[in-house]
């Protein structure tokens, strides 16, 4: 098998570029060169609903027609080239043509995750301009609670109340879409299937990714159609993808990993994706990964470590898995021994960022000693560096910095949204390259291994989430009974971290479980089922520094 170093040394930006359709990079569509391409091949997307017997396999045909009608539908409703469109959209057939029209369109796609709540809706697409958003009748509720005040013009709505899918005949009536909002299916079937593709280029703007920070409101990230290029060697070299396999990107199409990196992307290359609706649950996981025959599993460590919890529950599948694939954490390296010596199969950690794509990893493409506990090694074609974060220096072996991307081919992050000081901030000049610094401390070894050592900022990781815990405190701040409060990330083995509340309560209060389970309950409801504090504990008051400010390392500690 071809050395790591061999991996390196061979691979070319150029051959990457001249692998697509178009002109590229002047002229680059993702959901061109994802879909359109690739008429005439097979299964594209197998979908499985969360109740038995829902099934659906989407061709690329299906993509191409179902997007053309999707970006026919927004320029009815008079959706611009580049304005931004959400989507709060779960799992479901729908959404992948959604996104896919969105980008044929022009416009900028701002995926929102659906266990966000009214107050985490509000910040993201009020930040955002948007306009016009598409949500299904079981969401429907946390947009009308923020629509008016920000400005929604266009509700668009996938009925989920007959219980059909993808092209169900029954009137608006009896699907459940009311008073002015659109029904999607009413909408979209009209349309014509066919779509003149927007010819944009790399470098134009195609998704708004937001981002948790610890000192403000999250950052839209700025994604170009350059992100599906940055992803190639991800493709190729980590996950190792060929003609004869099919991926599973568990991961939620709300964020990157699950929308792009291990979602869309595979299936550019001509690998279908499977898409599950259905919660984590051991059984169900095997009996999908045996129906589908798939090779490729692409999850967080959170999954992995479930599955290696339910022991032997595997032995009832006959599963085709071959490779396994982890992100969003440190992968545990008994994980790692476990599936070796169960499956047969090879986990590996890769490591990445919103803005830079995965950059580093174990890559199943090449041999390559794998060190527990390590990210692996720089991905090629991109210059991954640990240095000081003031000067740019890069620092000695296993001397702790920060892990930094320099700009090159594979930058696609065009900024941060209507947020110019916190851009230049994410950037430092290099000895001879600008680099941006990831926010995460790490260290590099003798050998040129990467090794995660913590975040450098108060960024909370929990399940692959990143948690800023400024947007928890504003929501725990709305609860009346909340007169301070500071969040920080404590250990926990299951999720990596879990999100910890310590809390001041406003004069009279008492301090009980009751009202621990109400403060929970609040933040849950108001800001997202996955970053609410699964821990609070009440203090007197909470540690601050000379200048007022609260002081989380002793919170930490």
């Amino acid at each position: 098998m071809t050395s790591y170093e061999e991996l390196r040394d061979s691979f070319s930006w150029d051959r990457v570029w001249d692998g697509f359709d178009w002109d590229a990079p002047e002229r680059f569509n993702v959901a061109h060169e994802t879909v359109c391409r690739h008429v005439g091949r097979g299964p594209a997307v197998y979908w499985e609903g969360a109740a038995e017997g829902e099934r659906e396999t989407l061709t690329y045909a299906d993509l191409d027609a179902q997007s053309a009608q999707v970006a026919n539908a927004l320029e009815s409703l008079g959706v611009e080239r580049g304005e931004p469109v959400a989507t709060l959209v779960p799992r479901l057939p729908e959404l992948y043509p959604t996104f896919l029209g969105i980008w044929r369109r022009g416009a900028v796609y701002v995926p929102l995750f659906t266990a966000f709540g009214p107050d985490a809706i509000s910040v993201r697409a009020a930040d955002a301009g948007v306009k016009t958003v598409v949500t299904t009748t079981e969401y429907r509720e946390n947009i009308a609670a923020v629509e008016d005040e920000i400005g929604i013009e266009n509700v668009v709505v996938i009925d989920r109340v007959s219980g059909e899918v993808n092209g169900a005949d029954a009137s608006v009536g009896d699907r459940g879409v009311s008073g002015d909002d659109i029904d999607y299916r009413t909408l979209v079937g009209e349309q014509s299937t066919e779509y003149d593709t927007a010819e944009t280029s790399a470098d134009d703007l195609c998704t708004l990714e937001y981002t948790s920070g610890t000192t403000g409101p999250p950052k839209g990230c700025e994604l170009t159609h350059r992100v599906l290029a940055a992803l190639y060697p991800y493709l190729e070299c980590s996950m190792d993808l060929g003609d004869d396999e099919t991926v599973w990107g568990a991961a939620d199409p709300g964020w990157m990993y699950g929308l792009l990196t291990a979602g869309i992307a595979p299936v550019s290359m001509g690998v279908p994706n499977v898409v599950y609706e259905g919660e984590f649950d051991p059984e169900a996981w095997y009996a999908v990964m045996e129906r589908y025959d798939v090779t490729s599993l692409a999850t967080s460590p959170t999954a992995y470590r479930g599955l290696v919890a339910a022991g032997d529950a595997h032995e009832s599948y006959d599963l085709s898995l071959r490779k396994g694939n982890s992100a969003g954490e440190p992968l545990n390296p008994e994980v790692m021994r476990w599936f070796d010596e169960e499956l047969g199969v090879t986990v590996y950690d890769h490591y990445g960022v919103t803005e830079c794509g995965m950059v580093a990893g174990n890559h199943h493409a090449c041999e390559m000693a794998v060190k527990p506990g390590s990210m692996g090694r720089p991905l090629p074609g991109f210059d991954v560096r640990v240095v000081d974060p003031e000067t740019g220096a890069e620092t000695e072996p296993e001397e702790v910095g920060e892990l930094a991307v320099a700009c090159g081919e594979s930058t696609y992050f065009g900024g941060y949204w209507n947020e110019p000081e916190k851009t230049a901030a994410a950037w430092v000049e290099g000895e001879d390259k600008e680099l941006f610094l990831t926010g995460d401390a790490a260290e590099r070894d003798g050998d040129d291994y990467l090794w995660f050592v913590g975040r450098a900022d108060d960024v909370i990781l929990s399940s692959g989430y990143r948690i800023g815990p400024f947007e928890v405190e504003s929501t725990l701040l709305e609860h009346e009974a909340v007169a301070e409060a500071a969040v920080v990330g404590v250990p926990d083995e299951k999720r990596g971290e879990l999100v910890k509340a310590y809390v001041v309560t406003t004069d009279g209060i008492a301090h009980d479980d009751e009202l621990a389970a109400s403060i929970r309950e609040f933040v849950r409801e108001r800001l997202a089922k996955h970053a609410y504090p699964r821990e609070v504990e009440f203090l007197d008051e909470l540690p601050k520094t000379s200048s007022g400010k609260i002081r989380r390392v002793e919170l930490r500690e």
